[in-house]
């Protein structure tokens, strides 16, 4: 075979490979997988079956050469698989790759079969180095190459006989590693894209919610009723755009806003075979075909449904659904909004069980919230009280009275400082809500003087220097990591430090981090470092501030420089 030939058949399987990650890549289980094998076995098992079916496929996509070896594109599947999913990934979607291969036989079949799971293993071991959002397409090329050439070194030293060996090499070595690196990264780089459109839905959603939880605040406080439900479904049928909304019970229908309410009524019974099949369930059920829906109504308009069930100590109440219509389809960032809708909804419910302290959860205004706290610490923490509820309601409380008791530390401060002693106490209450999350993952170490207590610092300002280590150091790292709370005074200056063991920043990334450059709207971090760095310089001069410091892989500093100044006690 002439190399020509060999670049443009290579050059050929790599681009239907492409085609089918794109296509692959695209489906909703796949997508969940992808988002949630870093926590879940069951995903990590479904991208075992997805790379190794891809590793499987470049076997029989393979080129033949001679005496049975192959140029394929069968190292790919591992590889891919170790970067997004992790060694068990990686080294699953191998083992599968190499089965075929074994039964295809040639003189290379030995070589082919231990560097397709040495490759899947290298790949799990870049996951486990740099974390699954830091692995770029230098990275991911990289790891590629290296993978090639653990296969050429094996070829070349157990296969037989040796002249055969290194004359395949000669002629297949070059094309099939630029090109399944490039298959690769091009893996890589298609997922990278998926999660950043998450990213952005996501970001979106938020806000989305935010607004209507706002506007639903109270409302359900006094009970499911119709009157109430009414309202709710109003305002997340204006702000949504959905074709309908509905509120039910357990037994009928306490609202319907939008097409098909000619005949969904409220105070009618519960007709529709999507809300049977959810009462039964006790889950979110999303319908995108019309007569699954189960509507009697041979006119009705609505083709596809998302019904998300009230659920309040372990006790199902409810459902809120969601219609659309010409056959559109109910999308992953419907499903998430709709899913966080009802957690609240069912929060607010829930309060009917719970005592007054634990009710201030639910007293907070949210635009307070989105001006001052972290949205995705808020709906995180939502989230985890509502699993809670369901099977630990005496945590839940726990937990609701520490969030209500941050966000009313938070919320009552109108000054621009406040004590030491004061903002670690928020910080504390901050730190108990993302253990129940973290577990043991997050450990956390405080060295601050007694006489240092009274000391003013900016408000909130350790309280984000905490939240970004926990955020963008340790949330990011796979194995458990420590924070570290240090203050001291060196002459008449106050020395406040955050440290974590996290995974660091790039050179580029910290030398941009307290520059006010067009790169900073894309890094949220960034941002909050820089406002306070600029509010404690504009008000004590350039020798206050933040000092950052961090190594790639090893950790990163926060040291805040203020003037020392005594809190007046009464």
């Amino acid at each position: 075979m002439g190399g020509w030939t060999l670049v443009l058949e290579l050059a050929q399987n790599v681009s239907t490979i492409g085609l089918a990650a794109f296509l692959t890549t695209r489906l909703p289980a796949i997508k969940k997988a992808l988002t949630n094998s870093h926590y879940r076995l069951r995903e990590k098992l479904i991208l075992v079956v997805v790379f190794g079916s891809f590793s499987a496929v470049g076997n029989w996509m393979g080129i033949p050469i001679f005496l049975g070896a192959l140029a394929n594109t069968r190292i790919v599947g591992p590889l891919a698989g170790g970067l997004l999913g992790g060694p068990i990934v990686g080294v699953g979607a191998g083992i599968l790759g190499a089965i075929p291969r074994y039964y295809m036989g040639g003189f290379t079949v030995w070589a082919s079969v231990i560097s397709n799971i040495l490759a899947g293993y290298l790949a799990g071991w870049v996951y486990n180095r740099y974390g699954p959002q830091r692995i770029n397409l230098k990275i991911a090329a990289a790891t590629a190459f290296a993978g090639e050439a653990i296969l050429k070194l094996l070829v070349l030293a157990i296969s037989q006989p040796f002249e055969a060996a290194l004359r395949l090499e000669k002629l297949i070595a070059l094309p099939t590693m630029t090109f399944n690196t490039l298959a690769v990264v091009f893996f890589v780089y298609i997922v990278h894209d998926i999660f950043h459109a998450q990213e952005k839905a996501q970001a979106a959603s938020v806000q989305q919610t935010i607004r209507m939880l706002h506007s639903t605040s109270g409302f359900i406080q006094s009970g499911l009723t119709k009157e109430t439900a009414g309202k709710v479904a109003q305002i997340i049928y204006h702000e949504t755009g959905a074709a309908a909304i509905a509120i039910t019970n357990t037994d009928q229908v306490l609202a319907f806003v939008g097409l098909g309410s000619d005949h969904h009524q409220t105070g009618m019974p519960i007709v529709t075979m999507a809300t049977k099949m959810m009462l039964q369930t006790r889950s979110t059920v999303i319908i995108n075909d019309r007569k699954d829906i189960g509507c009697p109504n041979p006119d009705c308009p609505l083709t596809a449904v998302i019904d998300v069930p009230l659920i309040v100590s372990n006790e199902l109440v409810g459902s809120i659904k969601l219609f659309k219509t010409d056959k559109a389809v109910i999308t992953p960032q419907e499903a998430e909004l709709l899913q966080g809708i009802a957690d609240f909804l069912s929060l607010q419910l829930a309060q009917q069980k719970l005592d007054e302290q634990q009710l201030l959860l639910l007293q907070i205004e949210c635009q307070m919230l989105k001006a001052q706290i972290n949205p995705h610490f808020f709906f995180n923490t939502l989230g985890t009280i509502q699993a809670l509820i369901d099977v630990n309601p005496k945590e839940a409380g726990s937990l609701i009275k520490e969030l209500a008791e941050f966000y009313r530390k938070n919320l009552k401060h109108s000054d621009e400082s406040i004590a030491l002693q004061e903002e670690l106490a928020s910080v504390r209450n901050y730190l108990r809500i993302e253990k129940v999350r973290f577990g043991d993952k997050i450990k956390v170490v405080e060295s601050v003087p007694d006489e240092l207590m009274q000391q003013l610092i900016p408000l909130f300002s350790l309280q984000l220097l905490v939240e970004n280590a926990i955020r963008h150091g340790l949330g990011l790292k796979v194995e458990p990591g420590t924070i570290f709370i240090r203050a001291w005074q060196e002459n008449e200056v106050l020395l406040v430090q955050v440290e974590d063991n996290g995974v660091g920043m790039e050179p580029q990334q910290l030398a941009l981090l307290l520059e006010n450059v067009p790169e900073r709207q894309t890094h949220g971090t960034g941002i909050g470092l820089l406002n306070i760095h600029r509010r404690i310089q504009r008000f004590f001069g350039d020798n206050y501030g933040l000092q950052v410091e961090s190594v790639k892989g090893t950790g990163t500093i926060v040291t805040l420089r203020l003037p020392i100044r005594r809190k007046e006690l009464a």
